[in-house]
């Protein structure tokens, strides 16, 4: 499973290939200071999700 970490970037790497260049945002995303907003949330459920799929498939 990925840590918290991984999931961080991963999600800011994603909003910037989106298109999102706000710096500050993307950092604060980062060093887990939004870690109860919306786009940490829902990695984090995919992660679990995935993750339970994976042991029982």
């Amino acid at each position: 499973m990925e840590t918290i970490k991984q999931i961080r970037d991963a999600v800011a790497s994603e909003l910037e290939n989106r298109g999102l260049d706000n710096r500050k945002f993307l950092r604060e995303i980062r060093a887990g200071r939004r870690d109860d907003g919306p786009y940490m949330i829902g990695a984090l459920a995919a992660t679990r999700l995935a993750h339970q799929a994976a042991k029982s498939g």
